[in-house]
């Protein structure tokens, strides 16, 4: 029989983790703005010309980025168009006067917009290109606890932790990767996703099976510094099996995989393949959580993961299907701080490829016995409206009490087909980053052209709520004070 759908499901809701952690060990601690996203302050005096540093992730200077203020060039002012120096930098006119959006791109990088941006000194950090095919790390999950004939599957998933900033522009696909492996169990072949390893098995169900794909292959847009985290986690074989034969939906299946424990790790990619065995030992869950699920459309689904805090990473250690106003357990590790990160999706997209089905809304907030933190609703997908330049309607905005505005953010992708294995896939490459301040429901973006005009692409859209009541500025405080995120996308 085929099991091809079991796979999906560990990563699918670990992907929709909402991780954190702070900058890779790996990178360069040269100064506070190889930290930090975007940095704004005021000029020094009202004669004194703005200046804008532009950045990468190890806080070098990026000669030659192209510099926009305002929505095309010669407006809103003469001279709003510049180019930065051997240092990263740009001397901006006095002629800015009054706020206006600040594009910045750049070879080999992520075009950014900042949108509404009072006059005054920034600094950009560039995230790096996407690259058309993915850098891979694979290797095998070792120290698993595999026993024959226990009646138990034990396998363990890779996954990236992110940074708080990626909440702003949020890439699905880095986490719930489409690329799959084939596997051959009880003489059928399986796909099973890539960034899962499941070591040599035999269990029986009305026949003796053998399960082995032992190499995990994870996927990553980008080259250099990584932190990942193998987690690892097993299910009773025939409980599942027979659920699948009984036609149960793949969303009723959650509870019956626990995750056990797992390792985090720290790796920098050079090539198109960088190999890497990982523990699936180091770390235990066996602490557990009461959590107050809330209450949420008869449509709708409500997932619920657990993470807990470690040298500024958040670690996911569980994750369980809830039923709305219920109290669901989850297990965590002992000693560390603890929270909740809650999923709400219609039930209908859980497992969807379809354009649009990306679409959720989630929270991340302290563990707490208390009442359960409300969710920003679910949105209606983006429309886009094309014509010299690229103008995004945004869906009706949210309304959720104790949940203020943050920030508006939206990205742009091509969709491109590439191959990999006897598969074609279609991945999003990265183009275009838009952010800004307050929950905006029409997106002018500057008459800036994309590449490829004709090439199919997507547009994401995220509300980002914060349960904080303090004055949010253009800095990390901006990361630092997500709780809450509505997201929704379409393709054109």
């Amino acid at each position: 029989m085929k099991f091809i759908n079991v796979w999906m499901i560990a990563p699918l809701i670990f992907g929709l983790t909402l991780t954190s952690c702070n900058k890779d060990k790996s990178e360069k601690p040269d100064s506070a703005t190889a930290v930090a996203r975007f940095l704004w302050s005021e000029k020094l005096t009202p004669t004194t010309e703005a200046q804008i540093k532009v950045i990468n992730q190890y806080g070098e200077a990026v000669k030659g980025a192209q510099i926009l203020i305002g929505d095309a060039q010669g407006s809103p002012f003469k001279n709003n168009y510049i180019t930065t120096d051997n240092m990263g930098l740009a001397a901006i006119p006095n002629e800015w006067q009054t706020p206006a959006s600040v594009t910045v791109d750049a070879k080999a990088y992520i075009r950014q917009t900042l949108l509404n941006v009072n006059p005054g000194n920034l600094t950009f950090k560039m995230s790096s290109a996407y690259l058309a095919q993915r850098a891979e790390v694979r290797g095998q999950i070792t120290q698993l606890p595999i026993v024959n004939g226990d009646k138990l599957i034990d396998f363990a998933l890779v996954m990236p932790v992110l940074s708080k900033s990626d909440f702003l522009n949020f890439d699905i696909s880095q986490v719930v990767s489409p690329y799959t492996d084939t596997m051959s169990a009880g003489g059928q072949d399986s796909s099973v996703s890539s960034n899962i390893s499941l070591p040599k098995q035999k269990e029986n169900y009305i026949i003796s099976i053998t399960l082995n794909k032992p190499i995990y292959r994870f996927k990553v847009p980008t080259l250099g510094p990584k932190k990942i985290v193998a987690a690892r986690g097993r299910f009773v074989f025939k409980t599942v099996a027979a659920e699948l034969r009984n036609g149960k939906p793949f969303h009723d299946l959650i509870n019956h995989f626990s995750i056990l424990g797992g390792s985090i790790r720290d790796v920098t990619l050079t090539g198109p393949i960088t190999q890497l065995d990982i523990p699936g030992n180091e770390l235990q869950f066996n602490n557990t959580l009461s959590v107050n699920s809330t209450a949420i459309q008869s449509d709708e689904l409500l997932l619920l993961l657990a993470t807990n805090e470690i040298d500024g990473s958040m670690i996911p250690t569980d994750f369980k299907r809830a039923v709305s106003g219920k109290v669901t357990h989850l297990q965590s590790m002992s000693g560390k701080p603890s929270y909740i990160v809650s999923v709400v999706k219609k039930q209908g997209e859980f497992m969807s490829s379809a354009p649009g089905s990306d679409r959720m809304s989630a929270s991340l907030l302290p563990h707490s016995t208390a009442t359960a933190q409300k969710l920003l609703p679910l949105i209606a997908n983006p429309s886009i409206l094309k014509s010299n330049n690229y103008v995004i309607q945004l869906p009706a905005l949210p309304a959720t009490a104790g949940v203020n505005a943050l920030a508006t953010s939206a990205s742009i992708s091509d969709l491109i087909e590439v191959q990999d294995n006897n598969k074609k896939i279609l991945v999003p490459i990265r183009k275009w980053e838009i952010v800004g301040i307050g929950w905006i429901p029409r997106l002018n973006l500057p008459k800036w052209p994309l590449d490829n005009s004709n090439t199919r692409k997507r547009v994401e859209v995220n509300y980002l709520g914060t349960t904080s009541n303090t004055n949010i500025k253009l800095n990390n405080s901006l990361f630092e004070n997500v709780t809450h995120l509505t997201h929704a996308s379409a393709d054109f």
